[in-house]
């Protein structure tokens, strides 16, 4: 565990302090506090690029949600113009169909 280091250093440092315990441990104290300072910094600017990333994201999936919307219309509207391509061709088709019969007709009689 991290604090059992604290304790046998602690241990080490009565022995060769000769029992000026106080001075040692608050010069610890000290390096503790800044090193947990430079972590507090580190984590607000982890915490400022969390929540910008987080606000990117939002913007990013409500556009892919408003692409994904625009992909659903064109298709429905190019699904839309291919049934009334294939409606025209198929009254092209029967109108070819019905000239030409009236054509051989005409050639019979």
């Amino acid at each position: 565990m991290w604090f059992e280091g604290i304790s046998a250093q602690t241990r080490i440092g009565r022995v060769a302090r000769g029992g000026n315990v106080a001075e040692g441990l608050t010069e610890r104290l000290v390096r503790a506090e800044r090193e947990a300072g430079f972590h507090e910094r580190d984590m607000s600017a982890f915490q400022r690029e969390r929540i910008d990333l987080e606000h990117r994201v939002a913007r990013m999936e409500a556009e892919l949600e408003a692409l994904r919307r625009r992909r659903l219309e064109a298709y429905a509207r190019w699904w839309n113009a291919r049934d009334d391509r294939d409606r025209a061709l198929h009254v092209c088709r029967r109108l070819r169909r019905r000239i030409d019969r009236s054509r051989r007709r005409a050639a019979e009689d």
